[in-house]
Order: structure tokens, then C-alpha cells, then sequence
């Protein structure tokens, strides 16, 4: 064995892998622990630095919120190694502020008190990583992490500060200041690791230039309003809360169109604006006690920033949900079309036995005549025509069966509804020829061409086309005539219609027949017409159903026809 194999070989040994599983040591838990200890040490800072002094208590606390995230994405037997990475960096961050270490560790047990209480309550109802994409996992959220765990930690914050004696005040004067804090660190933090933490980069970087542009000016402009609102000297007082909500619509916007992880960015960058001006005497909060502009910074930036995450997050579900759907209606769609196809495999089968035939046939003339050595070279000429031919037209078929059964994205681009028809019909011609069916085509010259999916639409026209042959399973068969025309109508649509000679349908049962899983057929689920209408909405045109004239029943295709080139 060499040595990069004996290296590999320790590296990948079953005791060193056990040894580590059950310490919870994930791989890579180095560069974890050390990012928590880095984030928490700079978190510790920026809450120091956000302190009004002389009141000795942080307007914003980031650390705790940051150890709260930081469990909530990690399993939970990793928890203890978390909260030992960041010991360090509150020693270095704590210390030199002269504070003594019995207070110093104390401030680490509550602290780690807050995110061990947030993260448990909230692993109680969602077992795995917490994602901010539903209302569901907000409203968890919210309660246990936001609520509830600033809450139980401040109690013995303010205990531990009581007992050590270290800092000024009533006791419960430092649960209220605690609490505050804390509430404002975990709805301003919490939310931005965690929505950032599932963001997928790989489509960030895809992201179209319009889209990062407008990014780009939202938080530009929303800096400088907060700027101008916050961090500017404050001459006429009673203007002031006129202007607390000049940042609003830029949250809003940032809500609608960037998601959760754009909201919670917006939110902790007008945060940090707030407190930089308070804390430097400046914007409207400036001029009252250390306590009483902590106090209401705390209760302003949190009141904005609930009911805008909320937003964000139930438009981000909202559209999940409509992602969903569309995919789910794409699956449904190609199913659909592949069952189809499978009703339509004697006819199909049929299509290709015809050129195999031809095929085997014209190779075994040629064989026959070369065996007796009789062949004319201008008969052999022909017999191979013949052969090429035939194998053409076998690989059409096939070609247009693959595009049919291939389930891919939509692609839209200009047709020709005459060649829609022909196409179909040429898919279609094995299985009219079982059926008795005679196909009459009456299509009109010059249409304009429609916009859409090649597929999509020639399934449409496949289901209409199988259901009126179904409609004349009982029809006679020099009776069973086929019609699909096109024409023109008003405001430049392209109509193609589909009629049959079958015994029709009562003019109230014309829209029932487009509700999912109503079927006249016995074995149908009553899925295909459902879907069809679907698909032509989702085209921008119509489709329906009336009576044909005496015997039948006629299904409709309207399809806007694009404007001529030049």
C-alpha cells in the first residue's frame, strides 16, 4: 500500500468515523465551529458598540440571535460543539471591556440559555433546519425564538447580574431592557442568517441583469433614506415621526420582489442605520434618556419588521405554491399524453408495420434478383429508393412519438396551424385507418402564424381528435368522417375546429365536459379535455364546445395570430 492509499485508508477508518458521529463532528465541523466562533466575536462587537452609554445594556444583542441560527441549521447533537466554539470568542469580545469573569461567564450561560430555549421549541415542531418559506415555520418562529426565548433568558440574565452584582438597577428593570434587546437582535438576525442559509446560489448567480440591477437601486435608495431619516441632525422635532416610515415602501418592495432573504437584508440594514444615528445623537430618537431611546428604537424597528417578514414570507409560499402547481400541471400534462399515446399504439403500431413491411419486401426482391444474377442495375436503383423512402417515413413516425413522449420545458415560438393539423393527422393516420375513419381537412390559405408550444398543442389536437373518433365507435363506418378546418376569425385569431359525426352531446353538457374527471367513456378518467383547456389558456387562447350542424358535435380552437413581419 502506498502512502497516499495508507492516508486515505486512516482517513476513512470506521473507528475514527464512529468516534466522530457520536461526538456529533459532521464533516468539515471545523470551518463550522470556526465561522461561529468568528460571527459571534464580530456580533459581540457590533452589540458593544451599539450600547448608549452610559446605560450599560446593548440596544441590539446580535450574538445570541447568531448562536440561535446557528443551532436552528445545525442537528441537534451538534449543538454542544457550537456553543463551545463561541466560549472563546466571548472571552476575547467580553474581556476587554474590563467586565469580571464571573459576570463574563455568566453572560455565556445566558446567552447560550436564549438560543438553547429558541432552537428546542422550535425542533419540537419542525424537526429538521428551520426555513423561513412558509407562514407555518414563521409562525413557529416567531413565538419560540423571537418571543419566548428572550423572554426565559432575560429572567436569569437579570438574576446572574443581580447576584454578581455587576451593573446598576431594578431587577425587573433589567428583564425589560434584556428582553427588548434580544427581541429586536433575533427578529433583525435570526431571519438573515437563516433565509440566506437557504438561498441557492448557484440561481442567484444565473440571476438576470435587470433583476440584480433593480436589487442594486432598492438598497441604494433605501440606504439613503435611512440616512436621511435617521442619521442626519433632527431640527424641527414635530416632522420627525412623520418621517419613521420614509423607508416603507422600499421594505415593501424588497417583500414583493426579493423574497424573505432580500426583506430580512433590508430590514437589518435599516436597523443598523437607526441605531448608528441614536447612538451618535443623531436622527428623530436622539435627545431623551439612554433607556428611553433604547426603548423606543427597539419597539419602532420591531413593529416594522414582524408584519414585513410576515409578507414576505407568505408571498414567498405563495409562490412556491404556484411552482408547484405549474410543475405538477406539467406532470399531469405529459402523463396525459403519454396515456394517450398508449390508446393509440395499434395505430401507431399500423404507421410503422407499413414502411417495415415495404422495407423488408423491396430487401428481399433485391436479394431474389442479385441470388439469380438477374438484377438490372436501374431495378436495384429503384428497389433502394424504395427502401430509403420507406425508412423515412418509419423515422418520422418514431421522430414525432419521441417528441411527444419527451416531458420537457415549454418552449414557445411561431406555428402554422395548417401544419398542426397535418402533423397530427400523420400521427394519427394508422390509428383512423383501424378505426374506418376518413379524415377531410378544410384549411384556409394565409393564416397568420400562433404562438406556442409545438407539443403541447399538437396534443391538444390529438385528444380532440381521438375523442370524436371515440364519439363514432357507433356510427357506421362509411358514415365515420373526420373534419378539422382552420380559418380566420375576428381581431386576427386562428380558429381550428374539430368535428365529428358521432351522436353529439346536449347543449347544457358542453362546459361539464371540461370539468376534471367527468367522462362519457368507460374506461376515461376525464382528465383530457381538462388539461387541453389548460393548456390553451395557458397559451393565451380558448377552447370549447357546441353542437355541429345535424349530426355531431364540434370542439373549437381559438389561438391569437401574430402580427406579420416587417
Amino acid at each position: 500500500m502506498d502512502r497516499h492509499s495508507a492516508v486515505s485508508a486512516h482517513r476513512l477508518s470506521p473507528g475514527v468515523t464512529d468516534w466522530r458521529s457520536r461526538l456529533g463532528l459532521a464533516p468539515g465541523w471545523q470551518t463550522q465551529a470556526l465561522a461561529v466562533a468568528l460571527g459571534y466575536y464580530l456580533a459581540a462587537r457590533l452589540g458593544l458598540a451599539f450600547t448608549l452609554q452610559p446605560h450599560p445594556i446593548s440596544t441590539l444583542w446580535p450574538p445570541n440571535a447568531l448562536l440561535a441560527a446557528a443551532l436552528l441549521l445545525a442537528p441537534t447533537r451538534a449543538w454542544w460543539w457550537l456553543l463551545a466554539a463561541a466560549l472563546p470568542a466571548h472571552l476575547a469580545a467580553e474581556l476587554q471591556g474590563g467586565v469580571p469573569m464571573a459576570m463574563v461567564l455568566g453572560w455565556f450561560v445566558s446567552n447560550c440559555s436564549e438560543a438553547l430555549i429558541g432552537a428546542g421549541l422550535v425542533r419540537a415542531f419542525v424537526p429538521g433546519r428551520l426555513r423561513l418559506d412558509s407562514f407555518r415555520n414563521a409562525g413557529i418562529f416567531l413565538p419560540c425564538v423571537v418571543l419566548a426565548a428572550p423572554l426565559l433568558s432575560s429572567f436569569l440574565d437579570a438574576a446572574l447580574v443581580r447576584l454578581i452584582g455587576w451593573g446598576e438597577g431594578e431587577y425587573w428593570e433589567l428583564v425589560g431592557a434584556r428582553f427588548f434587546s434580544n427581541v429586536l437582535a433575533e427578529i433583525t438576525v435570526g431571519p438573515l442568517i437563516l433565509t440566506w442559509a437557504a438561498v441557492d446560489f448557484a440561481r442567484l448567480r444565473g440571476a438576470r441583469f435587470a433583476r440584480i440591477l433593480e436589487a442594486t437601486a432598492l438598497f441604494a435608495w433605501l440606504l439613503v433614506v435611512c440616512v436621511v431619516v435617521f442619521d442626519l441632525p433632527q431640527t424641527n422635532a414635530s416632522v420627525a415621526p412623520a418621517l419613521f416610515y420614509a423607508p416603507l415602501p422600499f421594505l415593501l418592495w424588497a417583500a414583493m420582489r426579493l423574497g424573505p432573504a432580500g426583506t430580512a437584508s433590508a430590514l437589518a440594514l435599516m436597523t443598523v442605520a437607526t441605531i448608528w444615528g441614536a447612538v451618535h445623537g443623531l436622527g428623530p430618537f436622539a435627545g431623551g434618556t439612554p433607556q428611553e431611546i433604547a426603548r423606543e428604537m427597539q419597539l419602532f424597528l420591531t413593529a416594522v419588521a414582524v408584519p414585513t417578514l410576515l409578507l414576505a414570507v407568505a408571498l414567498e409560499e405563495r409562490s412556491h405554491a404556484q411552482r408547484d402547481a405549474t410543475e405538477q400541471r406539467k406532470q399531469l400534462t405529459h402523463l396525459s399524453r403519454v396515456a394517450m399515446l398508449g390508446e393509440l399504439s395499434g395505430g401507431i403500431a399500423h404507421e410503422l408495420n407499413q414502411p417495415l413491411t415495404a422495407i423488408l419486401s423491396n430487401a428481399q426482391a433485391a436479394q431474389h434478383f442479385i441470388a439469380n444474377k438477374s438484377a438490372d442495375p436501374e431495378v436495384l436503383v429503384e428497389i433502394l429508393h424504395d427502401i430509403i423512402t420507406a425508412d423515412q417515413r418509419a423515422g418520422e413516425v418514431i421522430r414525432r412519438l419521441r417528441a411527444l413522449f419527451k416531458r420537457g420545458e415549454t418552449q414557445f415560438q411561431p406555428l402554422e396551424a395548417n401544419e398542426l393539423v397535418e402533423e397530427v393527422l400523420g400521427i394519427m393516420h394508422g390509428d383512423l385507418v383501424l378505426r374506418a375513419v376518413e379524415p377531410v381537412t378544410q384549411l384556409a390559405e394565409g393564416l397568420p402564424a400562433v404562438q406556442g408550444d409545438r407539443v403541447e398543442l399538437q396534443q391538444v389536437l390529438l385528444n380532440l381528435v381521438v375523442n370524436a373518433c371515440d364519439a363514432m365507435a357507433g356510427t357506421p363506418p362509411e358514415a365515420r368522417r373526420l373534419t378539422l378546418r382552420t380559418r380566420i376569425v375576428e381581431k386576427g385569431w386562428v380558429q381550428i375546429t374539430v368535428v365529428d359525426c358521432g351522436p353529439g352531446f346536449a347543449a347544457e353538457h358542453y362546459e361539464k365536459l371540461f370539468e376534471p374527471f367527468y367522462t362519457t367513456k368507460p374506461q376515461g378518467l376525464g382528465l383530457g379535455l381538462s388539461i387541453s383547456r389548460a393548456i390553451i389558456r395557458a397559451h393565451g387562447g380558448r377552447l370549447w364546445g357546441s353542437a355541429a350542424t345535424g349530426r355531431g358535435a364540434s370542439f373549437h380552437i381559438a389561438l391569437p395570430g401574430l402580427p406579420p413581419k416587417g
